[in-house]
């Protein structure tokens, strides 16, 4: 029997963003294996706590109540108690941490592999203050101090895009094991697009580097066009922050906001529109990207380019660079049915291409292959610190 276990902050069906669900669609491909037990290892996991799939257990390991919300470091002690309960062959960590040191210190103490995924380019910052001064800010440093140190001290890290692979070895001297793209279920097919009126949909967990705003000011610019509607779901990830924008969107005609939405609805949703628009400052490889991809939504991306290669050489979507270009994109495409299909058809094979499933099974492979590895080689004698 092998055990792996899969940390990541929160469980998918807590609190649904790209780690979350790159961490359990891994700990899915993992439990499918024979002879493989896998535990995905989280901060908050409501009622669902217990047996997921055969093979694949979800447990807590911390809170954010209280004062624990600021950051999760209180929640090393308990993350090391699990893991030496555990006792697993393999770990996997997405987002770059304090869990990150934990998994890392506890991975060369057993003599087992540490592979930490990069979830976002965030995660290559080397800089300890990335953000604004606030009260949080002791709590930041902590999480930024002990995050790169576990970075620097994984067996594998393995980057979601060329580009961070490239920033790993400029910024942290480190080369990537591999890199892994992210991957999904996809459709076997386009589906069938309506005629009018177009939908440009957004969606992300609403939090300030998402820049909801800004496509609100899309929608208003476009008040006047009766074949494009607007719609936009996510959860606000600080309620209060957001409460006069939530106001504003309800104010604004043309746009309509969901609010948070399980996977298959904003896959239904995808399937559905025209455009899928990303407003980000920056992101890792948004998932959201290839939902829209597989599903023939044109992805117009105000600031977000995936990979080095470029959407719109690829000829697969457009990183419009400017408000100014993201709108006269949103226009053009409205007015060209055949320009968007023959977009949508590039970015459909793209997308099974590069982000299958096969993607997952790659890293699967990986990871028990160093697990195996691991478990042939003389094993260390130190003890923990």
């Amino acid at each position: 029997m092998t055990r792996a276990c899969v940390v990541v902050e929160n469980h998918p069906t807590v609190v649904m963003g790209g780690a979350q669900y790159q961490g359990h669609l891994l700990a899915a491909e993992l439990a499918g294996r024979a002879g493989v037990q896998v535990t995905y290892l989280a901060r908050d996991v409501a009622a669902r706590e217990g047996t997921i799939a055969p093979g694949y257990r979800l447990q807590n390991i911390g809170s954010s109540a209280g004062v624990r919300r600021r950051a999760v470091v209180f929640d090393a002690r308990q993350l090391w108690h699990r893991l030496q309960e555990l006792h697993p062959d393999v770990i996997y960590q997405q987002m770059r941490q304090s869990y990150t040191a934990v998994c890392a210190r506890y991975a060369a103490h057993a003599g087992i592999p540490f592979f930490f995924q990069v979830a976002s380019d965030i995660d290559l910052d080397p800089r300890w203050m990335r953000g604004r001064v606030s009260g949080n800010l002791p709590f930041d440093l902590c999480e930024t101090v002990l995050g790169a140190w576990g970075l620097r001290r994984a067996s594998h890290v393995i980057a979601q895009t060329g580009r961070q692979g490239r920033l790993l070895r400029e910024r942290f001297g480190l080369a990537p094991a591999a890199v892994i793209r992210n991957f999904q279920p996809l459709p076997a097919q386009l589906p069938g697009k309506p005629d009018a009126p177009l939908e440009v949909f957004w969606v992300a967990n609403f939090k300030q580097v998402k820049r909801p705003e800004l496509f609100v000011q899309l929608a208003q610019h476009f008040a006047g066009r009766r074949d494009l509607r607007f719609t936009m779901a996510g959860r606000p990830s600080a309620p209060r922050d957001f409460a006069p924008l939530l106001e504003k969107i309800r104010s604004v005609p043309n746009l309509q906001y969901l609010g948070e939405l399980p996977v298959e609805a904003v896959n239904e949703r995808m399937a559905g529109a025209a455009m899928h628009v990303n407003t980000s400052s920056y992101e890792g490889f948004p998932n959201t990207f290839i939902q829209a991809w597989a599903r023939g939504a044109v992805v117009a991306s105000l600031a977000v380019d995936p990979d080095e290669e470029g959407m719109e050489a690829l000829g697969i979507g457009y990183c419009a660079g400017s408000f100014d270009r993201l709108c006269a994109l949103i226009d053009e495409l409205a007015r060209s049915g055949e320009r968007r299909r023959a977009i949508a058809e590039r970015a459909f094979a793209f997308a099974h291409a590069r982000h299958s499933l096969s993607q997952g099974a790659l890293l699967a492979d990986m990871m028990l292959q160093a697990a195996g590895n691991a478990r042939r080689a003389p094993q260390p004698t130190s003890a923990p610190g």
